[in-house]
Parts: C-alpha cells; structure tokens; sequence
C-alpha cells in the first residue's frame, strides 16, 4: 500500500489517491437516467429511433447524417465531418463549462455510429496523407483510428450525460460457443469501432416493427434488451424487461428507473447522482512541473544514499535504456508518476 507516495502525486487529502485492498471504494450505482448509456438499433427505417431519443431529458442532438428533418425545436449541431464532432465534444466535455453544458443537457444523441466511424476513418486518412487506412503498414493507420475513436468516445461517455447512441443494423455470422454452429444476427454496423460502444453501454436496444393494424394504422415498434440469436442486445441491470412493448421515451425511461430501484432494494444500496459519484472518485493531480520536483528530490535521496544504480534501474525500467527523467514532457506524466512511485517505493524499503 502506497499511502505516502500518492500524498505527492494529489492534491488534498491523502486518501483521495490512496489505493487500498484493504479498505476499497464500493460501487455505488447512479439514480435514474443520469450518466447512462443506451445503444439502439435496427435492421429497419423510420420505427423511431431519432425521434424518441429526442423525447428524452434536454436532449442535444449530434447530426452525423440527417435524422431531424420532422423534428422542430431541438438543439442541434450540424456536424459535417469529424473535425466538427471534435469541437462540439471539446465543448461538451471540457471541465471549465461541463456544469454550465450540463445545465442545458441531460441527453446526448448520438445519431449514427455508422456514419461517425466512417467520418474518423476519413479524417485519420486526411491526416496521414492516404487513401485508405490500409495503406499504412503494419495495421498503423487501423491502430490510429482506434485511438482516436476511443479516445472521443471516452472522453463523451465520462462526462455525465445520458447518451444515446443510434445505429443500423446487418446480419453478421456468428458462432454459437457451446455447439459450434453458425447464425447470422442482426448487429450495429460500426466495425470494431461499434464493438468498442457496444462494450461500454449500459443497455443495447434492438427495436422491431409490429407492421401495421387490422385498419392499416402504423402499429408502434417495440425494443427488445434481451440478446437472441435474431439481434444483439442486452442490459447490465438484471431487472431490466426483455421487451419494451410500446417503443417510446417515457417507458424507457421508466423501466431503467425501475430497474434500478429493484437492484437497490436488493442490495440495500441508495443510489447517488452522478455529482455525488464522481466527488467519490476525484483525483486532483498536481502539475507536471512540481511531479518533476518531488522526482527529484526523491532521486537526490537515493544519490545521497549512495544508490545510483537503483536510481538508475527505475528509470531505464519505465523508459528504457539510457533515458532520462529531465528529457520527459508533459505528455509523458503517467510515466513520470510511476517512476516516482518506484522511487518513493525504494526510499522507504532502505529507510531513508
């Protein structure tokens, strides 16, 4: 347990950065919509999917293709490639205006994830000066992609909000893992790039047509969380219900708060909002320029000591050979805090 080392690398209280096995943080489940995240979609156009999503809470919606032409009087930014969704998720996500995003928005829509990870891809291409990510050797150009798109993702998905992700569907072949036999399923289109939102989420909707009534009249289209060899779907909350009959925002919404007021109940665990969360969680790092400073002086303590080769050791180990601290950037922080906890380690094994 590293109860002095983290005491340099945060601010405030020491236990803020503590991490302890022996007295760890519990999980604590967020209330209500708050900070969820719902993947939903379909083989099949216009069952609502948009729509819907802009029925819930204080919606934002991110245009990547146009699914708000019936719409009138949402908030919405006209996205036109992947450099705009870069600018609108810096705005969204940057701590400085975070309370002031999240006072206008509760909901973010995120509508589609096809037409998205295309735009990524176009946009790590113009970068590097290619046609095709391909055309980088080694898997280079797919390995940037995937840095970029999940550092976006990321960066959207921790920010508190509610996010709907919307997709389409394909068939894609599957292998059942007990018997070894193929089926196709409906899953979002999206590549390893859906895959990589398909693992985050909280919930993955499938939503289906009902066709039409004994009188022609459009009857509304359900959404289904229970994964089946027909679709992908799924929910991390068990007392979610497989089927949602009636597709719409308001019994959604209902059944996630449902759901999660069961999971209470049977934990005996009171929800928090997604505040209360992240004040449990918060880590304030100090500046890189003071994490030089308490490296050094740490180092200074093991050459007094006359063990420069220990010195040494834990620098090359982290950087490599022949490398040095005073060389690091400030892109390299993560680093330099290990070495540092390396350092402080060794300090107090030789008691010094």
């Amino acid at each position: 347990m590293k109860t002095k080392v983290v005491a340099f690398l945060y601010k405030g209280d020491e236990e803020m950065g503590d991490f302890d096995i022996f007295n760890p943080k519990i999980s604590r489940v967020i209330a209500g919509i708050e900070s969820k995240t719902l993947l939903w979609h379909s083989a099949e156009r216009k069952l609502g999917k948009t729509a819907q999503a802009c029925r819930m809470p204080k919606p934002f919606y991110l245009r990547f293709e146009q699914g708000i032409n019936a719409i009138d009087g949402l908030p919405y930014a006209d996205l036109t490639c992947w450099r705009d969704f870069k600018q609108v998720n810096k705005q969204l996500t940057d701590p400085k205006n975070l309370d002031k995003a999240k006072e206008l928005y509760t909901t973010i829509i995120f509508d589609t994830v096809d037409v998205a990870v295309q735009w990524c891809e176009d946009y790590i291409c113009s970068a590097n000066g290619i046609g095709k990510l391909g055309d980088l050797a080694y898997g280079q150009g797919y390995a940037l992609m995937s840095k970029e798109w999940f550092k976006e993702i990321n960066k959207l998905t921790n920010a508190g909000y509610a996010i709907i992700f919307i997709a389409h569907s394909k068939e894609k072949e599957k292998i059942d893992p007990i018997t070894g036999e193929k089926y196709m399923q409906l899953c979002p289109i999206g590549g390893s790039q859906a895959d990589l939102i398909l693992n985050l989420v909280d919930f993955i909707g499938y939503i289906r047509s009902n066709g039409l009534s004994e009188n022609g009249d459009e009857i509304p289209s359900s959404i289904y969380f229970a994964n089946t060899r027909e679709f992908q779907a799924g929910s991390r909350f068990k007392y979610m219900p497989k089927v949602i009959k009636e597709f719409t925002a308001e019994n959604v919404i209902a059944a996630i708060k449902e759901a999660v007021e069961k999971e209470e109940k049977e934990t005996g665990h009171k929800g928090v909002t997604f505040e209360e969360h992240k004040k449990e969680e918060k880590k304030e790092k100090i500046s890189f320029e003071d994490l030089m400073k308490n490296v050094q002086e740490m180092g200074q303590k093991l050459v007094d000591a006359d063990k420069i080769e220990d010195l040494t050791s834990i620098v090359e180990e982290v950087l490599g050979t022949g490398k040095k601290v005073s060389e690091c950037t400030a892109k390299q922080y993560d680093a330099v805090a290990v070495i540092y906890d390396e350092l402080c380690d060794k300090v107090k094994e030789l008691g010094l």
